[in-house]
């Protein structure tokens, strides 16, 4: 069951919102009628914003978010592992223990939305935390960010200008201790034009210089330049070009919180900042209630060091490359739309296709359909769904089997009290088992028991609006 309020206002340039979200349920099922440990809901929301707007524009705006997830989860051997549904290992049973997840965000913004002549501000801070204990460890990361840039007006464009920093740690507090921090700070410019009444362009650049702390106290300093170029070209009345590339300087890369110095104090030989480079181009056709797109990319990201390291070897080095396609073909007319999807990628790490637990490198993505449209039976009804289609991937090894999931819906607006929209989902109308491709451990059969997704789920939902 799953609960939202929301209340808002606003007088004499002042306004405010409250929200709320409480979500309580029991562990789902998935197709074959298996009942998937841990995966009980219990999840708490909160928000609050305020903001003040003078007579002549000058708008400050203030926020606030808390999100915690406090429901029972699966672990093994003392250890919540939310990826996996369990381990084959009969020495490290899958037990369900108390987890916890909180994150705690909090912005203030400045911004001119009436400008007079070249100055046009706008300013931002942001504090956040984020706490995890995943039973026999624990571990918190902070950071505070703020930015300050103004938009300028150029010759059919404009330019936007300016600096941020941010400074955030990543500390153990439980079963490890140690703590690794990270300061940056940057400036940027980037602009974009109408050159000409068939070409737009957008180009940039940043320079990033970034002070990193080591758990073992190791100090490490270096800075670099990053640009993008960016184009849109039209061909005919219907059809566009657009290609994009960049070269990204990523900088150091925070470790894990809940397990800095796990197992091994870790070590900082030739830690290093990565960078990445990455290639776009495509083209666009538009005529009447049809749109067709199609692009093919290729980026490569050289020198990440392990965040989860091996040995407590933080230094450790991989390349990572992903390079594919993905087009689009979609119509929308007056009471109906559909939309297909199209992707195809193909991720490698060190020359050969990453692991599905590679965690934070990339996905062994293969090739996904995805299929969705809706039609206005009446002007206050609507039917629609969705469908997904993940073919084999067999780039892996073992292969990764393939599956379809579809979803459907109707919503319905009553004529007489338009505020109120009530709405049936019925998704994975034909109860299929099995593990999305984003899921872990998919290709470590032997090792791993993947975490299936829900069966048939129904869900009834009345939203008001006032």
């Amino acid at each position: 069951l799953r609960g939202t309020a929301t209340l808002f206002g606003a007088q004499g340039g002042f306004e405010w919102l409250l929200s709320t979200t409480h979500q309580d349920g029991d562990e789902y099922k998935d197709g074959d009628g298996d009942t998937i440990d841990g995966t009980a809901a219990e999840l708490s929301d909160y928000m609050l914003k305020l903001a003040y707007t003078t007579e002549t524009g000058k708008r400050l705006a203030f926020s606030a978010s808390q999100t915690e997830d406090t429901g029972p989860r699966a672990s093994q051997g003392g250890f919540i592992r939310a990826d996996f549904a369990g381990l084959t290992n009969p020495g490290r049973p899958t037990e369900i223990i108390d987890g916890y997840a909180r994150r705690s965000s909090y912005t203030l913004s400045y911004t001119d939305e009436q400008p007079q002549g070249w100055f046009a501000p706008d300013l931002q801070l942001t504090y956040n935390e984020q706490e995890v204990d995943v039973g026999n460890n624990s571990g918190i990361n902070t950071s505070l960010s703020g930015t300050a840039k103004n938009e300028f007006l150029l010759n059919n464009g404009t330019l936007t200008a300016g600096f941020d920093f941010f400074d955030e740690s990543a500390e153990a507090t439980e079963g490890t201790s140690g703590e690794e921090t990270n300061t940056n700070f940057g400036i940027f410019a980037q602009a974009r034009q109408d050159l000409t009444g068939r070409l737009s362009v957008s180009y940039g650049a940043r320079y990033d210089y970034q002070w990193f702390e080591g758990a073992d106290g190791r100090e490490f300093e270096e800075g670099g330049f990053s640009g993008n170029a960016a184009l849109d070209y039209v061909l005919t009345d219907t059809l566009s070009l657009n290609a994009g590339i960049a070269s990204t300087w990523g900088g150091f890369a925070l470790g894990e919180a809940a397990l800095v110095n796990f197992r091994n104090d870790w070590s900082y030989d030739d830690f290093t900042p990565s960078r990445s480079n990455s290639a776009r181009i495509g083209l666009r056709y538009e005529n009447g209630p049809w749109a067709v797109s199609g692009a093919v990319f290729h980026t490569e990201i050289n020198d990440i060091t392990a965040v989860l390291p091996s040995g407590g070897d933080r230094g450790a080095q991989a390349d990572l490359t992903s390079r594919g396609f993905d087009g689009s073909v979609s119509y929308t007319g007056e009471s109906a739309f559909a939309k297909l999807n199209y992707t195809h990628a193909n991720v490698e790490l060190d020359d050969d296709t990453v692991g599905t637990t590679s965690y934070y490198l990339g996905r062994p993505v293969g090739s996904i359909l995805t299929l969705e449209g809706g039609y206005d039976i009446q002007d206050n009804w609507r039917v629609g769904g969705t469908a997904e289609v993940a073919f084999e991937n067999d780039a892996t090894d073992p292969d990764l089997p393939g599956y379809e999931v579809l979803n459907l819906y109707t919503s319905y607006t009553p004529a007489a009290f338009d505020q109120l929209e009530l709405r049936l989902d019925v998704r994975n109308v034909f109860d299929a088992t099995y593990a999305s491709r984003s899921s872990d451990g998919l290709d470590a059969t032997g090792a791993v028991v993947p975490l299936t997704e829900p069966g048939r789920t129904f869900l009834v939902t009345a939203k008001m609006r006032f």
